[in-house]
């Protein structure tokens, strides 16, 4: 505890002997792989995160990621939390690729996490049962929606600078999100996200205004639909 409350209210330098030397004890205590282990490699790393020590906080992230998948499994929310932190680190020293990737995994196990919770959630997408009443997010669910939103927010700008702001996965990553926009009824962003999906789609094949395209002005105009704008939802 003295470690956290240094991080929060006094020298990080200092927090991080403690964090440390607590790490040595449960180490000898508990074993290697132990998941109390794995949540203070975590907290290490977010404090090397703090002192810019990105280089370190890797190290830390990959071994606390190795425990979390052992005695957790693959499918956790602490290892998609781990992913996500990993690409932020990869973020800031610059390793654009790694980073995606550790966001893709990330993203990937979140939503696989999501619709574990919510097995109908494929059914509500865009079925005009709910448009005039749509469901709430359970308060237990709504931070992971979150920060899947979050996960999103720093994919789409390292898609767009590896591969082009037309890319297929650029409109990939903004239909996504205008479906999680909208699932968290969120009705301008979830629109702005489709109408940007709308225009990388076009711009990667100018000439086919297709099936794709017509999916998502269709996910646009039920968004507007929500937001009882009927005016601008047949337009």
């Amino acid at each position: 505890w003295m470690g956290n409350l240094l991080r929060k209210h006094g020298d990080p330098s200092d927090a991080l002997d403690y964090f440390k030397f607590a790490l040595r004890i449960k180490q000898a205590t508990l074993g290697s792989d132990d998941i109390d282990v794995a949540n203070t490699l975590f907290n290490t790393a977010v404090l090397l995160d703090d002192l810019e020590k990105f280089e370190l906080s890797l190290v830390a992230y990959k071994e606390a990621l190795r425990i979390r998948k052992l005695v957790l499994g693959d499918k956790s929310p602490e290892v998609a939390d781990t992913l996500f932190c990993m690409g932020n680190v990869a973020t800031a020293m610059e390793k654009h690729s790694d980073a995606l990737a550790y966001f893709k995994e990330s993203i990937e196990l979140m939503e696989t996490l999501i619709k574990e919770a919510d097995p109908s959630i494929n059914e509500k997408d865009d079925n005009l049962l709910f448009i005039f009443n749509p469901p709430s997010i359970p308060l237990d669910q709504k931070s992971q929606y979150e920060k899947l939103n979050q996960a999103y927010e720093e994919a789409l700008p390292l898609t767009k600078l590896i591969m082009g702001s037309d890319h297929a996965n650029v409109c990939d990553i903004l239909t996504r999100m205008g479906d999680l926009y909208k699932t968290l009824h969120d009705w301008d962003n979830a629109a702005g996200s489709f109408q940007g999906a709308v225009r990388a789609r076009r711009a990667e094949t100018p000439d086919d205004d297709g099936y794709e395209v017509a999916e998502l002005l269709q996910k646009k105009g039920v968004t507007h639909l929500y937001k009882r704008e009927f005016i601008r939802a047949k337009a």
